[in-house]
């Protein structure tokens, strides 16, 4: 399986993706809107001299290096321009407050600057910040937060106004009163409007945000009007991370990607896995396009998501910047990876847990179709076998109210479920390793196995004498082949459900999903697997026998680093078996032991003749 798998990965070639039916219209619209304006002359706008004192020159080169002025008038479709400015003078602050979270946007672009969920805390025991810290890591003098719009685009002309709004402090429609309680409100909803325009450059722009209390789903509507002209497809963005204050612990489980769901399956594009080339000095980037007609993307860590509900334009960037050396004596400069996900024509958003029970109240009551394959458990059979396990613990948490316990349990569950198969597979190997001498006798017989027709007649003898005991000698690997994927699920399962994270178990298991932090249990695991493999009866001999003894040791050294969770299930997993095959082997070799004294017993009773 894992060879199929590896050579399916590496050397056959990837499908080319064919674009969602929506876009293929949309290209085709594109191009007949093409040929019907192909003599119209386009006219743009001078640069302007009046607007206001902040400015978009201070940018860099990051996003562009030939910064250009719009040269030609956009062509007006609407007849009145924008007569007034429209602005703040003031930095602000507007903060939402609900059961679930609390969000904080800022005027200057109208961003989100803070989503603090309130069921759940960082690795630091702090309440969990969705919005990265690295909104503050500038580079250059930008500050790039969620819901600005996209500072990556191709067009020099709209690249500059999108950069300049950016930079805008946006008037925000509720007046002083810079908090929105929606835990007291009688409403269904409350929204927060920002709002600027530019008479000098008939730029108008409103961003609406509207939320309820008991949802961490909100509606996001934005409207950008550029010289009378409605612009449909301006492009947001979102990034440049998900979660706050992540532990190291947790940094080989914390795969930031992109995902795009066209209403079948998920397109994901993983950010670490995407190669860079030169931009700048000190800047590598890296970017491309999903297409259009999604249903929704989502931008993702294991625990937690971003969901937005779109049609438009899917395109991602990724920007690996190294800081310059400050000079210090022996330093070390890593870069910095800023990851971003830009959408167009967002309606909602959902920002939150990647719960399976609260996804499906998403999809259910705000029509967010799919939204709960946002929690990825794998492949194929794996992920259908890792959600049914995860059902199965969450109904025995409900009478466990400790998610260690309730795994423990689900384990005995499984050794049960199990038993019958591998009862009959340990009882096969214990009569195998009776048998050995016989099997041994008959490879003594025939000395010369290199001649065909006495390898031939030796294997017939040994296959003559399983028959005569009932044995079967390939049945010791059907438990192996029943289990493999059991423990892939697991090895799946518990870094990616929310449920164990932050969950304890006992004394030093603070957290299931994270590593043992004293190593204790992966010991334990290598220890208990090595007395079963003694005490399970085999055949083995030699270096067969030593590589039983090296396996552990070398799965111990593997799993240091994996979570608890799966350390305690393997754990409790080998005290079962040792105890099955406990009573087995005393079966097993009682019977055998009544065995040998009736045919001692007969052979005295025939005076030694019998056979």
């Amino acid at each position: 399986m894992v060879v199929i798998i590896v050579y399916q990965q590496l050397f056959m070639p990837k499908p080319k993706p064919r674009p969602p039916q929506a876009q293929q219209e949309q290209v085709a619209a594109a191009q007949d809107q093409g040929k019907t304006q192909a003599n119209e002359p386009a006219v743009t706008a001078p640069a302007d001299d009046t607007a206001p004192s902040e400015s978009s020159d201070q940018l860099p080169d990051i996003f562009s290096k030939k910064k250009k002025t719009i040269k030609e008038e956009i062509a007006k479709t609407q007849p009145e321009p924008v007569k007034e400015d429209i602005m703040d003078q003031n930095y602000k602050e507007v903060l939402v407050e609900t059961d679930l979270f609390t969000a904080i946007f800022v005027n200057k672009g109208a961003g989100l600057k803070s989503f603090v969920l309130k069921k759940y805390n960082d690795d630091l025991k702090n309440p969990l910040d969705l919005i990265s810290d690295k909104i503050n890591k500038k580079f250059g003098e930008v500050e790039i937060y969620p819901f600005y719009f996209s500072p990556f685009e191709d067009d020099p002309g709209i690249q500059e106004i999108l950069l300049d709004l950016n930079s805008r402090k946006f008037l925000y429609e509720g007046g002083d009163n810079l908090t929105v309680n929606l835990m007291s409100s009688q409403e269904p909803f409350k929204e927060i409007v920002f709002k600027y325009a530019n008479a000098a450059r008939d730029i108008s722009v409103t961003k609406t945000f509207r939320f309820s209390n008991s949802s961490y789903v909100f509606e996001v509507d934005y409207q950008v009007i550029i010289e009378g002209e409605v612009k449909e497809e301006v492009p947001i963005v979102f990034g440049p991370d998900l979660e706050k204050n992540v532990s190291k612990d947790r940094v080989m489980q914390s795969t930031l990607k992109l995902g795009a769901y066209n209403g079948q399956k998920i397109n994901n594009v993983t950010f670490a896995s995407l190669k860079t080339q030169k931009k700048d000095e000190g800047v590598e980037e890296a970017k491309g396009t999903m297409g259009t007609g999604f249903q929704w993307v989502t931008y993702d860590t294991n625990y937690f998501a971003s969901v937005f509900k779109t049609r438009g334009q899917v395109k991602y960037v990724l920007l690996k910047v190294t800081p310059p050396p400050t000079g210090k004596k022996d330093e070390k400069i890593s870069p910095i990876l800023y990851s971003y996900m830009i959408i167009s024509k967002p309606s909602q958003v959902y920002m939150g847990p990647k719960d399976e029970r609260v996804l499906a109240d998403v999809e259910k009551n705000y029509l967010f179709t799919g939204i709960p394959e946002v929690v990825d458990y794998g492949w194929g059979f794996i992920g259908s076998i890792a959600s049914v396990m995860l059902k199965g613990i969450i109904i025995i948490h409900g009478f466990i109210p400790n998610w260690g316990w309730a795994l423990v349990f689900f384990t005995i569950f499984i050794k049960i479920l199990l038993f019958p198969l591998t009862y009959a597979s340990s009882v096969s190997m214990a009569k195998m390793q009776t048998l050995q001498p016989k099997i041994k006798a008959i490879r003594n017989k025939y000395k010369n196995i290199r001649d065909p027709e006495q390898r031939r007649k030796m294997n017939e003898e040994t296959m003559t004498l399983y028959r005569q005991e009932k044995v079967n000698p390939a049945s010791g690997c059907l438990p192996l082949l029943l289990q493999m994927p059991i423990l892939i699920a697991f090895f799946r399962l518990l870094p990616i459900s929310i449920n164990f994270r932050h969950e304890p178990w006992i004394l030093w298991i603070t957290d299931l999903s994270v590593k043992d932090p004293v190593y204790l249990l992966p010991i334990l695991m290598g220890a208990t697997q090595i007395i079963v493999s003694k005490m399970s009866p085999t055949s083995a001999e030699g270096a067969q026998q030593k590589l039983m003894y090296i396996m552990p040791v070398i799965f111990v050294i593997l799993f240091l680093n994996y979570s608890a969770g799966l350390n305690l299930y393997w754990f409790v997993s080998n005290l079962l078996q040792m105890v099955q095959q406990y009573f087995i082997n005393k079966k097993i070799f009682k019977e055998k032991k009544e065995e040998n004294r009736q045919i001692r017993a007969q052979k005295r009773k025939k005076g030694g003749k019998a056979k």
